[in-house]
C-alpha cells in the first residue's frame, strides 16, 4: 500500500528521501524557499550558474552519493582542486597542481617551494600521515582520540598541523580549527585514505540544478514557500498545519532540515526526541560571491583553483575558490570567486552576492548521539523521521546526507504497521 510521506526540506538529505521513498510511496516536497533547497543560495550569472556553496567530491569518501546520482542519471566531471596556501603577508609557502594521466590525479609539487623550510616539512609530514593513518585506524589506534591529541602524540610538526593539515580539513567542513582539532581521529582517516592524493575530485554536471531535477522526478508535490507552523502526531499519522491555518494529513514525516530546526515545527517532541535534536552542535559560516582580486593569493602566479590564507589572528582559514578555474562549465573571462569566511572585507562594488549558513559540528560525543537518534527510528509505531549531513555516521557532508536518507527509506520499510481494530 502506497503511503502519503511529506519531506520537509529539499537540500540534499530530502531530495535523497524523496528519491528513495518516492519510488513506493506518494511523496510531498516542503521548501520554505523559493525555489529548491539545495539550489536555494546558487547564483545565475552571465558566465553560467554558481552553486553556493561549491560542492565537489571524490569516489573514497561518497560512494553513496556516487551510487545516487548514477542511479538517478545525473552525469558527473572530473574537476581540477589544486590547493595554494599562503600566509598573511601574501607569500606562498604551500601549492600544488594536479595532473590527471591514465584517469588518476597526480599532485605536482613546484620544486622552487621546497627551499622554504615550511613547504619541506609539510611534505615529509603529509607523506608520514598518509602512510600512518590508514594503518593506525585499521588496527584502532585512533579510537577514542581526538586528530589533535593524536597529531600531538605523534609529534607532527606545527607548520603540518597548523598551516597545513587543520585549515585543510576546516575547509572542507567550513568549521574553526579548534572544531577540528575536537574532530575524532577515526573520521579525519576516513577522509584521508591513501587514495586520497591520488583521486580526481568530481561535481555533479550542471550542478545543483541538475541534481534537484532528477531527484524530483519520484515527488509527486512540491510546496515552495512553505511556512510550517507545527507538526503534531493524530491519531491517524501526522498533521502538518502551514501558516495559513490549513493542516494536511500524512502518514509520515521526514523532516530533512538542520536539527536545530526541527524543535520549532515539531509541537509534541517527546522527551528523547528534544535530547538528541538539542545535542547536535552548529556554526555559522559566511560565504562571499564577490570579483574583488585582493580576496585572492596576492601573486597572480599563486592562484590555484581552491585558495588558502591562513592567519594565527583568525580562528579559521579564508578559502578563495577560483570559480573561472574550479568550474568547466562557467565561460566568463572575468575573474569571479567564491570566499569562505573572508578574513577582510571586499569591496562592495564588487560583492555579487553574501550567504550566511550554518554547519555541523562534530566530537567525540557525536557518534552516540547517531545512535540515540537510530534507536528512535526503529521504533515499530514510528512516523516521524530525522535526516540530514548531521544524521549519519562520518563527515556531515552530502555523503551523510544521502546515507541518512537511504538509512529513513530502510527504517521505513521495516516499520511495523499499527493493526486496524476488530470490527463489532
Amino acid at each position: 500500500m502506497n503511503d502519503r510521506i511529506a519531506v520537509i526540506g529539499s537540500g540534499m538529505a530530502g531530495l535523497a528521501a524523496a528519491w528513495f521513498l518516492g519510488q513506493d510511496h506518494e511523496v510531498t516536497l516542503f521548501e520554505r524557499h523559493a525555489k529548491v533547497g539545495i539550489g536555494a543560495h546558487s547564483v545565475d550569472l552571465d558566465g553560467g550558474i554558481v552553486d553556493v556553496p561549491l560542492r565537489v567530491l571524490y569516489p573514497g569518501y561518497y560512494p553513496e552519493l556516487f551510487r545516487l546520482l548514477h542511479e538517478c542519471g545525473v552525469a558527473v566531471e572530473a574537476l581540477d582542486a589544486s590547493l595554494s596556501f599562503s600566509s598573511p603577508e601574501g607569500k606562498c609557502y604551500f601549492r600544488y597542481r594536479n595532473v590527471r594521466l591514465f584517469g588518476h590525479s597526480f599532485p605536482m609539487m613546484s620544486p622552487s617551494l621546497l627551499i622554504q623550510h615550511a613547504s619541506r616539512q609539510i611534505l615529509l609530514d603529509l607523506g608520514r600521515f598518509m602512510f600512518a593513518v590508514p594503518r593506525d585506524y585499521a588496527q584502532g589506534k585512533l579510537r577514542g582520540h581526538t586528530i589533535g591529541n593524536y597529531l600531538r602524540q605523534e609529534n607532527y610538526s606545527p607548520a603540518f598541523v597548523d598551516r597545513f593539515l587543520v585549515p585543510c580539513f576546516a575547509g572542507i567542513n567550513t568549521v574553526s580549527n579548534e572544531n577540528v582539532s575536537h574532530y575524532p581521529a577515526e573520521l579525519i582517516a576516513q577522509y584521508f585514505t591513501r587514495q586520497f592524493l591520488f583521486s580526481s575530485v568530481y561535481r555533479a554536471v550542471g550542478g545543483a540544478r541538475a541534481i534537484s531535477d532528477a531527484l524530483s522526478q519520484r515527488v509527486a508535490k512540491t510546496e515552495f514557500g512553505a511556512k510550517i507552523e507545527s507538526v503534531r502526531r493524530t491519531a491517524a499519522g501526522v498533521a502538518i498545519r502551514t501558516e495559513s491555518g490549513a493542516d494536511t494529513e500524512f502518514d509520515a514525516v521526514v523532516f530533512a532540515t538542520q536539527a536545530n530546526q526541527v524543535l520549532p515545527m515539531l509541537a509534541d517532541a517527546s522527551e528523547d526526541e528534544r535530547a538528541v535534536l538539542t545535542s547536535f552542535r552548529y556554526g555559522s559560516v559566511r560565504i562571499l560571491m564577490h570579483r574583488d582580486v585582493r580576496l585572492a593569493p596576492h601573486e597572480r602566479a599563486a592562484w590555484s583553483p581552491v585558495n588558502y590564507l591562513v592567519c594565527e589572528a583568525h580562528d579559521r582559514p579564508m578559502i578563495s575558490i577560483w570559480v573561472n578555474a574550479l568550474l568547466p562549465s562557467y565561460s566568463s573571462a572575468e575573474p569571479l570567486f567564491q570566499t569562505i569566511n573572508p578574513h577582510l572585507e571586499a569591496d562592495p562594488r564588487l560583492v555579487v552576492q553574501q550567504s550566511d549558513l550554518e554547519r555541523p559540528i562534530v566530537d567525540l560525543e557525536t557518534e552516540s548521539w547517531i545512535t540515540r537518534l537510530d534507536a528512535l527510528h526503529r521504533e515499530p509505531d514510528r512516523r516521524i523521521f530525522f535526516c540530514g549531513s548531521y544524521a549519519a555516521s562520518g563527515i556531515p557532508l552530502l555523503e551523510s546526507a544521502a546515507v541518512s536518507a537511504r538509512n529513513i527509506q530502510q527504517h521505513y520499510g521495516r516499520r511495523v504497521r499499527p493493526r486496524a481494530a476488530e470490527p463489532g
